[in-house]
């Protein structure tokens, strides 16, 4: 502990950056505003990855797509 205050002078750990591998975030952007009713699915098999890619990608982007019940 003291070893890491005189190291960099903070307690606190620094943030995690990641990285997108194979799903690029402008183009997740881009394909959701110009499909606002398309499925994960749908959107899985157009990029190539699994639905829960497209899931955790969408959760970080912090876009909510909802769909209409026709109530």
């Amino acid at each position: 502990m003291e070893e890491e205050v005189e190291r960099n002078g903070k307690l606190e750990q620094e943030p995690l950056s990641r990285k997108y591998r194979k799903l690029d975030p402008e183009k997740l952007v881009k394909y959701v505003k110009e499909h606002p009713d398309a499925y994960q699915r749908e959107m899985a098999s157009e990029f190539k990855v699994s639905t829960s890619c497209i899931g955790k990608a969408l959760r970080k982007l912090k876009i909510t797509v909802k769909k209409d019940q026709g109530i």
